[in-house]
């Protein structure tokens, strides 16, 4: 396979049952994959060392900011942003191998979302696409601790991808409402930071409106018992983040 012009940057922490398939699906792709590891205490580091890889270490500063910071160790001005807990598909590789990136655009890639080993096709994970691969010089990760995003210059072209990444979502529900738990308490400090309040109708509607737009307008029901699990967690994150905001109003 050809090797692309691209970097691949690859954040890090604590993934040593789960990298080894990121670090299998971009091998051979690039002559420049960048490991930043945020402070690992289990096996890693010695995964990423197996690969040929020598990782960078540097401290958490936020998802955004942690993101950027490891985009800027790149060697390419073109970088492709892989998370640990993905793999690229065979059909994916085939199509960056033989990308010529073009200036002024940046490539989005659909996400299949996965439940333990189930892929989840319908509701809040359906429809996944995000933008992963863009020019430094055009694009970059937002500054945002939470839900961070690739901010793009004025009049970029997005140009969607046809192969898939292959996400691993939450190894389980129980995995699964963890994360929200932790994600609901970061969004409501961020939503405290930026002023925004805790309102009657954003605390008791909300969650409810979350809940249809999954199960029913995106389809979660289709997936029968995992559609109406991940439907009634991702309401609850939203109650919890308002909940939380709440709090922090009263605190203030």
């Amino acid at each position: 396979m050809m090797q692309a012009t691209f970097s691949i940057v690859i954040v890090c922490k604590n993934e040593e049952s789960r990298i080894g398939h990121a670090l299998e699906s971009v091998r051979g792709l690039s002559d420049d994959i960048v490991v930043y590891d945020s402070g690992s205490t289990d096996g890693t580091l010695a995964l990423v060392e197996r690969a040929g890889i020598v990782p960078h270490r540097g401290p958490w500063l936020g998802y955004g900011a942690t993101r950027r910071a490891a985009t800027g160790l790149a060697r390419h001005d073109w970088v492709l942003c892989v998370d640990a807990d993905e793999s690229l598909s065979e059909a994916l590789r085939r199509e960056l191998s033989s990308l010529t990136p073009q200036p002024g655009t940046a490539y989005a890639v659909r996400l299949r979302n996965h439940l333990g080993a189930r892929y989840i096709r319908w509701g809040a994970w359906g429809a996944d696409r995000r933008t992963r691969l863009f020019h430094r010089g055009t694009g970059n990760w937002s500054e945002a601790p939470i839900h961070e995003k690739v901010q793009l210059a004025h009049g970029t072209h997005i140009v969607h991808l046809q192969g898939t990444i292959h996400h691993r979502t939450a190894a389980s529900m129980a995995d699964y409402r963890r994360k929200l738990d932790a994600y609901a308490r970061l969004t409501a400090e961020q939503y405290h930071r930026e002023g925004k309040e805790a309102t009657f109708v954003r605390r008791y509607f909300s969650p409810l409106y979350t809940f249809f737009k999954n199960y029913v307008l995106k389809l979660g029901l289709l997936e029968g018992r995992a559609g109406w699990q991940i439907s009634v967690a991702t309401a609850g994150y939203t109650r919890k983040k308002y909940k939380w905001l709440g709090e922090l109003e009263r605190g203030a």
